[in-house]
């Protein structure tokens, strides 16, 4: 004796094999790969007269992987810099660059990411560090922030979605990760970590958003656009009800995305 599918078992049919369907077109179908992004590629010297900011730079020496912020480093006439010392404080000389050897060793090799610490003109002991990470013809250069911060020995003890208001356009939507890393030494430190994502010609603070953006891209438009990924990150401090560092993202974010966007202010 047949016995009929419930409605909701109908739907969920449905709706699995729409997502296969959608998968297998995204991946199949010959689609634009398009070189245009939403934001240029770079990061500003300064934002207005609040902050001033210096490239972080990594050496690729296996045997040293320490950073630095450009004004610690002298170049050469050509431009070139070379890592002063190692974490024993023993000459370097290791290769700069953008970004850290394990990066560059696991990520499609034209990713972009460019990086800077700034500081407050005001309080010089406050200091944000930024980030831009730009995908190439891999779209896989971007992908969820939360899998390196616990990567990275963090947890997260909440997350927020906050609207960071613009001045000549509507507020760009922000993820907040408010993180603690505790130390085998006993030290606890208590930081943030804010990120939104940018594509042609929208932002979105969520990651599977921009996957779904991605793939109606594909289907409907027949186009692979480029996406952004924005992030800047600093310490909360030993109050933990403090929302100071929202105010800080929101001041970082106002003056920096204007600065680097190529497009209209928008938020779909």
């Amino acid at each position: 004796m047949s016995q009929k599918n419930s409605p909701f078992k109908t739907s969920l049919t449905l709706l699995i094999l729409f997502g296969i369907t959608s998968l297998f077109l995204v991946f199949t179908i010959d689609v634009t790969i398009s070189d245009e992004a939403g934001v240029k590629t770079y990061l500003p010297k300064h934002l207005e007269d609040s902050w001033e900011g210096f490239d972080v730079l990594f050496c690729q020496k296996p045997t040293c992987g320490r950073s630095w912020l450009t004004r610690d480093i002298t170049f050469d006439v050509d431009g070139v810099g070379t890592c002063p010392t190692n974490w024993q404080g023993e000459d370097c000389g290791g290769e700069m660059f953008s970004m850290s050897a394990g990066e560059k060793l696991v990520l499609p090799h034209d990713t972009l990411i460019l990086k800077k610490q700034y500081f407050g003109q005001v309080d010089p002991e406050q200091t944000v560090f930024t980030s831009v990470v730009l995908s190439g013809k891999d779209r896989t250069s971007i992908h969820r922030p939360e899998i390196c911060m616990v990567a990275q020995g963090n947890t997260i003890e909440s997350r927020e979605v906050i609207e960071v208001p613009m001045e000549n356009g509507p507020a760009i939507k922000v993820m907040v990760m408010n993180m603690t890393k505790r130390f085998s030494n006993g030290f606890t430190r208590h930081s943030y970590y804010a990120y939104f994502f940018v594509g042609r010609d929208r932002t979105t603070p969520y990651h599977f958003e921009r996957l779904a953006w991605m793939s109606l891209d594909r289907i409907f438009r027949n186009v692979a656009h480029k996406w952004a990924y924005i992030a800047v990150a600093g310490e909360r401090g030993s109050d933990l009800t403090s929302t100071a560092h929202y105010e800080e993202i929101k001041d970082v974010v106002s003056k920096l995305y204007p600065e680097i966007s190529l497009l209209e202010l928008t938020n779909k």
